[in-house]
């Protein structure tokens, strides 16, 4: 046997464990979206996840997805020569080279037996089954007569299973536990204090102008504190920061607590409800307000108030501006349960919070297409005058506006547009895509007519 010298473990190589037995390589290539489908996926792993259809053509297979993950592994090319001596057949290797080294594979480890394909019998059912894609899609160009024909019922649910991934079930007549049958001795057994509860609840007030705000957190969330921090007393530091925070601002949103802290989230939802109150919609939704403080009856408190910006998904913002969910490197269609880590870890990448992910100012990009700032937030002069001017002599505070006059979040939404268009054409300047032309002109175009407010 020979051995090539040649060593190629410089040369690294993403490995892709079909799900099959490959006799055709184009064919296996086509089943996952071809070279240039396999070539985006590899191009953005925390975006995308490679999936798989053995019907590319029906678009009613329910593709199946694989998620790359770390290997460490060598890939030989290995010659063998076949030696057929009567009805046996020797093999020999004749020699082996090494092409690279393996650093990444996708897997392939969820279920695919969830199909619900277009197909029907006609009669009793005693004929074959038909084909009836053809009558559900059209193929090629259809007048308009194409629609009033008579097709198949033929309706695909969106999701076939909760989960993608097989799991245990345990199959007994007791559903639900109950704190009767426990015995007096385990209630203060490490186990069960250290467990993870199956829900836990988050107090979040609907706004109103006039029912009055909570003073002071619920038991509930002072009891988990303290066992948490029995626990893990490193949190006490944390809670110190983060009430420190709030006697500086009384209004704060959780990712901004997040960058400023770099606290992880697991922390968060232990101290937050201990601190302040969650504003579920209003003018301050989606915001902690610090028990104590009203709001409504400050109008200073206007500065504090919720602004929904959002960037329009035409025009080349799929290259440019991440969705948040990309960018905190989470995939929604991945429904495979991870080990929870434990509180004491490091905090992930995942868990860190950019600046254009809380702040605005003259030449920031927006880091995600929808981002909910604070007005305060939002460093631009003209947002700033308009936040100068102080609430007309007996205004009261609006359900949905707050402090600020009509229109405020649309004119504050024009000059974001306004500054983020100057930000792309200086930074594009010297290679300009057309994606990028195209995307600034319809900037311009929705801050004149006032059409792209998100």
């Amino acid at each position: 046997m020979e051995t090539n010298e040649n060593n190629n473990l410089h040369r690294e190589i993403t490995c892709i464990l079909f799900p099959g037995i490959v006799k055709n390589v184009d064919k296996a290539l086509q089943c996952m979206g071809g070279i240039r489908g396999i070539s985006q996926v590899y191009s953005q792993p925390t975006k995308k996840r490679l999936g798989l259809s053995f019907q590319p053509e029906n678009p009613y297979v329910k593709k199946i997805y694989g998620d790359a993950k770390k290997a460490s592994g060598v890939l030989l090319s290995v010659k063998v020569k076949k030696t057929k001596n009567g009805s046996q057949v020797k093999r020999e290797v004749v020699s082996t080279t090494i092409v690279g080294s393996v650093k990444k594979i996708y897997k392939f480890e969820v279920l695919c037996d969830f199909q619900f394909l277009p197909v029907s019998r006609e009669g009793c059912g005693t004929s074959p089954p038909k084909c009836i894609i053809e009558d559900i899609l059209p193929s090629g160009l259809h007048t308009s007569e194409f629609l009033s024909q008579p097709s198949p019922l033929f309706i695909v649910p969106s999701s076939f299973t909760r989960s993608d991934r097989p799991i245990n079930y345990t199959y007994t007549d007791k559903r639900y536990f109950s704190h009767k049958d426990t015995p007096e001795n385990t209630q203060d057994d490490e186990v069960r204090r250290t467990r993870t509860e199956r829900s836990i609840p988050l107090a979040r007030y609907r706004f109103t102008l006039t029912d009055e705000l909570p003073s002071e957190p619920h038991e509930y969330y002072i009891k988990r504190k303290d066992v948490k921090f029995a626990m893990c007393p490193e949190m006490e530091q944390d809670y110190e920061t983060i009430k420190k925070l709030f006697e500086e601002r009384p209004i704060w949103s959780l990712n901004l607590v997040r960058y400023q802290t770099k606290i992880k989230i697991a922390t968060l939802k232990i101290v937050m409800p201990c601190l302040a109150l969650y504003m579920k919609n209003g003018p301050w939704r989606m915001l902690w307000v610090k028990f104590g403080y009203d709001p409504r009856k400050e109008p200073g408190a206007r500065i504090y108030q919720t602004l929904d910006f959002r960037l329009r998904a035409q025009a080349g913002v799929n290259n440019m501006v991440m969705t948040r969910d990309q960018l905190g490197h989470y995939k929604k269609a991945d429904r495979v349960r991870y080990s929870r880590k434990r509180m004491w870890e490091e905090p992930s990448v995942s868990e860190e919070i950019c600046e254009g992910a809380v702040y605005f100012r003259p030449g920031m990009a927006p880091s995600q297409r929808q981002i909910f700032y604070q007005y305060c937030d939002i460093k631009l002069p003209e947002v700033e005058a308009m936040l100068a001017t102080e609430p007309p002599p007996g205004f009261l505070c609006h359900e949905k506006r707050g402090w600020l006059p009509a229109n405020t979040d649309d004119a504050s939404r024009d000059h974001i547009f306004k500054y983020v268009k100057q930000t792309l054409l200086s930074t594009y300047n010297s290679d300009l895509t057309y994606d990028v032309r195209l995307f600034c002109f319809y900037l311009f175009i929705s801050s004149a007519r006032g059409v792209g407010r998100g």
